[in-house]
């Protein structure tokens, strides 16, 4: 079980830094997960048989709809961040994201579909306290620097180590407690509500408007619970589903040692252009 030290979260640009972190990550989790699905096969004429089309379909459609869930992530994210007065925030580093950007076990890059990207999935899906390696090319190629306390006098936000998204989340919830506490509702959430995004706009029944600390909570918890690092159950969750292709994958591999889902795409790398 691996021990998950508190975030700490002391103002509102101290908490706004860290939502526009959960912010590129849920944006580039989502990309991570369209490249896999986009680089699956269409047709049997690509090598594989009309059983493992509809296996190789299945899995399009969950990881297709598992990113889709990202998108509403990145949405509920947006609210929490209007919410406090800030914006959307939409950008996010480049891939491939080998431990700058983040906390050392959090490493990020576009694979195509395959048993690596499958553990990776697993791997920033799993619950809270689960003991899970990474992909082998997502070694840990940085030392984890040491945790705030609250004794620490900050200047400037600064990223924070969390072990889970789920931690991540969670670390965000007791932030936005603590602030409410300190400052009470009305001094913490002063966005405009007309600015929250909803299901009016985009479909979503989960995408609330967000303009207290429960709507706040509600927001994280649906995040939570569709699978970053979800608790309890997790059969239904992103972790499950992810779970589930990667023993029906292996399935199959064991009765065609031969079998490849994927076309032969290589990892991606994204680089943004420079200035013109």
């Amino acid at each position: 079980m691996t021990t998950e030290p508190p975030m700490v979260i002391e103002d509102r640009e101290e908490l706004i830094f860290i939502l526009s972190e959960a912010a590129a990550l849920e944006h580039m989790i989502m990309c991570e997960y369209l490249f896999a699905a986009f680089s699956l096969k269409r047709d049997v004429s690509e090598g594989v048989t009309a059983a493992q089309l509809g296996a190789i379909t299945r899995w399009e459609r969950i990881v297709s709809f598992v990113a889709t869930q990202e998108m509403l992530h990145l949405a509920l994210v947006s609210n929490l961040l209007t919410a406090l007065g800030s914006h959307p925030y939409l950008s996010h580093p480049n891939f491939p994201q080998r431990s700058k950007y983040y906390p050392p076990g959090v490493q990020l890059a576009l694979l195509p579909f395959g048993e690596h990207a499958l553990q990776h999935f697993l791997y920033l899906e799993r619950p809270e306290g689960m003991d899970l390696e990474d992909a082998p090319e997502f070694a840990v190629l940085a030392i984890p620097k040491p945790s705030l306390t609250l004794d620490d006098d900050q200047i400037v936000p600064q990223t924070q180590d969390f072990a889970t998204i789920g931690h991540l989340y969670r670390g965000i919830e007791q932030g936005l407690r603590h602030l409410v506490e300190k400052y009470g509702e009305r001094g913490v959430f002063i966005g405009p509500p007309r600015a929250q995004a909803t299901q009016e706009y985009f479909g979503w029944p989960e995408l609330i408007a967000v303009t207290d600390l429960a709507s706040a909570c509600q927001a994280i918890e649906t995040i939570i619970e569709e699978g970053e690092g979800a608790r309890g159950d997790w059969r239904a969750a992103h972790f499950g589903r992810f779970l589930q292709i990667m023993q029906e994958y292996r399935d199959l591999q064991q009765q065609d040692p031969g079998f490849e889902p994927a076309r032969p795409a290589v990892a991606a790398y994204v680089r943004q252009p420079g200035d013109t």
